[in-house]
């Protein structure tokens, strides 16, 4: 589902609704150990599995799984180094630490899609197509009819671009006061990123008008609301979010005003970890932000989506990106 989480959402996300009974619960100073209160609830997590404290009974209980068993086995596959993203139809596809796009070659964003040029989704989020429903259908009809946009826009262009001839333009229009809020991003689930790891994102960016709330979202799609971190943006300049309980903020260290009219270079670092984490960010070379702690929602998570453009946004805006690089390597 991708939509901008609050707090009422990421909650619903882990004690919606519960996978049964019967379950076996951990002793309660392990599960104490790991405990956050959340929205008025105690919460722990262990090994992929949901436990809320019941005041009443004053004891633990399982409520659900965040993964299934086995769940990594069925989606990929590891050869070596080298590992598999196993497809509906069991066709076997490579996923990578590396990637690198400047948006060439590429008249529309149909052109965008696919193994080659490495991304594999775009979501248009809209009071247009509010739910997930309208914009998935809405997407359907853009890549397999060539329908055009409706009020939102994710596009290649060459009318404005840092390197090369092109860039991609997002456009959002302002959510209704029935959305969460609005998006106009490009999506790849061709990464894989885990506990322990490095992610390093480098793009520049171009904000015409108005700034969004977010510009850049690590995701794992395999726990429902698509958890993870994400660049947030404040009066203070850039930061970090990780959207999971107790949804850690990592504000601007270095308050610096965020341009507009101009393009500007971000890059992010991100240690992974569910506890002790690092997460970093530069403006045109000077760093911004810097925070320790979680960034990764549990330790058994995979972040296999990368979303780039306006992946979250109350108020009308128009957000350029361009020369975007992810590596798990440092990126200068």
């Amino acid at each position: 589902m991708r939509r901008a989480l609050t707090s009422a959402l990421l909650l619903a996300a882990l004690t919606g609704t519960s996978c049964g009974g019967g379950e076996p619960v951990p002793p309660a100073t392990e599960l104490e150990s790991v405990a956050i209160d959340f929205d008025g609830k105690r919460l722990a997590i262990v090994g992929g599995v949901a436990y809320l404290y019941d005041r009443d009974a004053k004891g633990w209980a399982f409520f659900r799984r965040l993964l299934e068993p086995g769940w990594f086995e069925k989606n990929y596959a590891v050869d070596g180094d080298r590992v598999f993203r196993i497809a509906d139809d069991g066709k076997k596809i490579e996923v990578t630490r590396r990637f690198q796009s400047g948006f060439e070659d590429a008249a529309t964003v149909r052109d965008l899609i696919g193994e080659k040029p490495g991304w594999t989704a775009f979501t248009l989020q809209s009071p247009r197509a509010p739910a997930v429903k309208d914009y998935v259908a809405l997407r359907n009809r853009i890549l397999r009819e060539g329908a055009g946009f409706l009020d939102n826009v994710v596009e290649p262009s060459t009318a404005r671009f840092h390197g090369g001839k092109a860039a991609l333009r997002t456009k959002s229009v302002a959510r209704s006061r029935e959305m969460v809020c609005s998006k106009a991003s490009l999506e790849t689930e061709l990464i894989h990123f885990r506990k322990g790891d490095d992610f390093w994102f480098s793009a520049w960016y171009y904000i015409e008008d108005r700034v969004p709330f977010t510009l850049m979202d690590l995701e794992t799609t395999w726990i429902e609301e698509h958890p993870g971190i994400r660049i947030t943006t404040s009066g203070a300049g850039l930061g970090f979010e990780l959207k999971f309980p107790p949804k850690p903020h990592y504000r601007p260290t270095k308050p610096t005003p965020i341009p507009i009219g101009k393009w500007f270079r971000v890059v992010a670092h991100v240690k992974l970890d569910e506890k002790d984490g690092l997460c970093e960010l530069w403006q045109d070379g000077v760093k911004v932000c810097e925070g320790r702690g979680q960034t990764l929602p549990i330790a058994e998570a995979i972040c296999n989506s990368l979303e780039v453009g306006i992946s979250a946004t109350e108020v009308d805006s128009t957000v350029w990106v361009d020369d975007v690089e992810v590596s798990d390597r440092e990126i200068k």
